[in-house]
This record gives structure tokens, C-alpha cells and sequence, in this order.
């Protein structure tokens, strides 16, 4: 006789909450343009706000539930008089010999809110892209992280 084996699914709440968050966080972005109303609504909804690291804000709703809303950095990747420069909030790298010696290229932040990663890796046409992975501290960024993914930028000099 064969057994079924049933399958179980394990709940990743975290990876849903981090996912319905960012969505929320689109949602309001875009609402906000087509009806500034709906973005009052939701902002006095919020009782409190506390910053916990750079990256990282626990946000209590009125109705008592916690939110957490996580930031991503700005980050941007040029390609520069043959060079390949990463900027993560305002700080540039030359990252262009780790892409030529590995192929690849990661900075990483964490602190007492978040870890942040950028991995710069070439594409199919050879064109440096980055990926922006975020996660509450304390968790796994293979198993909850929320990624971005930011194509790089060809800049010309004019003389």
C-alpha cells in the first residue's frame, strides 16, 4: 500500500507582513498622486512612530496593530569614462575592479533595525545591474528579504 504524505506548508508571516507592507507602501506612493486624501487618511492613522536604525521605522496604527516599515537606500550604478561606480546614499564606489576579478560586487549595512545588501553582478548584455535586498535585523535574507532590483546608468562626459 501507498502512503499520501500530505504536504504542510509552513507560514512565513514575516515574508507576507514584509511583502503586504511593501505593497502598502507602493499602494500610498501612487494613491497619493491621484488623491492626496487617501495618504492624509492613512498617515493619521498612525499613533506613533519610532526609528529603529537607518533603514527600519515600528509603526502603531490606531487600532493598536504594529507595523514595520522598512526603507531601501538609494542606490544607483554608472558606468563612467570605463568605469563602474555604485552609489549607496550618496557615497560613491568604484566597484569596477571587484567586477572584473569576481564578477560581482556586495555592500553590506546592518544596525540594530536592519541589513541591507546591494549586490552588483553584469547581466546577459554584460551591463552592471544591482540588487537591493532589506530585512528586519535578525533575520535570514534568503528566507525574508525584499529585493529591488536597479539597472545601471551609461554617462557621457561633454568636453
Amino acid at each position: 500500500m501507498t502512503e499520501q504524505t500530505k504536504k504542510n506548508s509552513v507560514r512565513r508571516p514575516l515574508r507576507v507582513g514584509l511583502i503586504a507592507a511593501a505593497l502598502c507602501a507602493l499602494l500610498v506612493i501612487s494613491v497619493s498622486a491621484a488623491n492626496p486624501e487617501v495618504l492624509e487618511g492613512i498617515m493619521t492613522a498612525i499613533r506613533s512612530s519610532v526609528a529603529v536604525g537607518e533603514y527600519r521605522q515600528d509603526l502603531t496604527m490606531d487600532t493598536g496593530e504594529q507595523v514595520v516599515a522598512l526603507a531601501y537606500p538609494e542606490v544607483s550604478v554608472e558606468e563612467r569614462e570605463g568605469r563602474v561606480l555604485l552609489t549607496v546614499d550618496g557615497q560613491e564606489t568604484d566597484i569596477t575592479d571587484a567586477l572584473n576579478e569576481k564578477g560581482s560586487y556586495l555592500w553590506a549595512y546592518g544596525d540594530e533595525g536592519a541589513s541591507v545588501q546591494v549586490e552588483v553582478t553584469l547581466n546577459e548584455e554584460g551591463k552592471p545591474q544591482a540588487v537591493t535586498s532589506i530585512v528586519p535585523a535578525g533575520r535570514d535574507m534568503e528566507e525574508c528579504g525584499v529585493s529591488m532590483v536597479t539597472e545601471s546608468v551609461i554617462t557621457t562626459t561633454e568636453e
